[in-house]
């Protein structure tokens, strides 16, 4: 099944029953480049995105569709970059009502804020790089993010123009590998070991319409090993995890401040029936600031607690563990932007300073 293929069954979905004028339909593209390099003591280039910066240059674009005929919708994203191509969300939808959407495929789980905002879309993010605790599956994520069951996110309107957002997912969670985690694989699809997640989001708008929000988040993941050969994980069945998380988003032009703080507690369950819970905590804030002529400066600051005593974590060994990120970013024109980064990171086992230029856009 290739995109060709994807596109295809998608019109012949919507299409049914109907005529061309009652379809709504929308191709977004969003195309990027970035020229990365390291320098400090150790492993000049993590692990863990050594096959994405092979050459130290990142070429990617991220095709997102949809099309929706009243109260059915089908939903898509497609990444292509120089390393890999994946089917990153492929979702049917139906809307009960004006507020509520179910869908079901893959998805993005319910729990993390960063990626519901931002997506694969390297244009939608101000900073070129995601918290690390927000880093996708393959690219070395310790939570899951892309989860195939069921979705249902919901816009509650409360009194004097306050609004609730809620979002509850659940559905077959990645395995584990001696790679990382590994989603549902909607083109190659294998369910025989892929266990069960939930995750849940809620957040308080104090203006339904705005972006400033309050909320709280949760999810429990049973994380299956398959096919192990590290000696950590040749004893272990499989992982619980469990993900408790507050955010906040503060947006007053010319400021805008995001930041999460999670609690992870992870349960390794031993063939010899033995186990213990393992527990650390990870933040992030971001601090970004409009300036004229379409320049933006942010700042990100992550950090975490008792992550060197996680036996799950011991599996991620370029995990970032601390990073302070500083950048500029330059929308030149309407819809593309010039971003310019510079980090310093700690992980599990190294230290190393980041350099990213990156051009991004979105052409459609």
């Amino acid at each position: 099944m290739n995109l060709r293929t994807t596109t295809a069954a998608m019109l012949l979905f919507a299409s049914t029953g109907a005529s061309a004028a009652d379809l709504e339909h929308e191709l977004l593209v969003f195309t990027s480049a970035q020229i990365f390099r390291t320098s400090g003591v150790g492993v000049p280039i993590p692990e863990s995105k050594r096959d994405e910066l092979v050459s130290d240059e990142l070429a990617s674009a991220d095709i997102v569709f949809s099309v929706q005929r009243g109260q059915f919708r089908l939903f898509g994203e497609y990444l292509l970059t120089n390393h890999e191509s994946d089917l990153e969300r492929f979702q049917i939808g139906w809307e009960p009502t004006a507020d509520t959407v179910i869908w079901l495929g893959r998805f993005h789980q319910a729990s993390s804020v960063w990626n519901h905002e931002h997506h694969h879309g390297q244009y939608l993010q101000t900073s070129i790089t995601r918290p690390a605790i927000e880093e996708w599956e393959d690219l070395g994520g310790t939570i899951p993010q892309h989860f195939l069951g069921l979705l249902v996110e919901s816009d509650w309107r409360l009194p004097n123009g306050h609004g609730l957002h809620t979002a509850f997912g659940g559905g077959l969670a990645p395995v584990l590998t001696d790679e990382g985690l590994e989603p549902f694989d909607v083109l190659h699809p294998d369910a025989s070991d892929h266990k069960l997640g939930f995750q849940m989001r809620i957040a308080y708008r104090p203006d339904e319409l705005g972006e400033s929000q309050v909320g709280l988040l949760f999810a429990d993941n049973n994380l299956a090993v398959q096919e192990p050969r590290q000696p950590a994980l040749t004893s272990t069945s499989h992982f619980d995890q469990t993900v408790i998380g507050i955010f906040g988003t503060y947006a007053r032009d010319p400021w805008r401040v995001d930041g999460t703080v999670y609690y992870v507690e992870t349960k390794p369950d031993a063939f010899t029936g033995q186990a213990s819970n393992q527990n650390y905590t990870v933040g992030y804030l971001q601090v970004q600031r409009s300036l004229p002529h379409g320049f933006e400066l942010f700042g990100r600051r992550e950090d975490s607690a008792r992550t060197e005593h996680s036996d799950y974590l011991a599996l991620f060994p370029d995990f970032v563990t601390a990073r302070t990120s500083l950048g500029l970013r330059w929308d030149f024109s309407r819809r593309q932007a010039l971003t310019l980064q510079i980090s310093a990171s700690d992980s599990l086992r190294d230290s190393y300073n980041e350099y990213r230029l990156q051009w991004s856009a979105a052409v459609l």
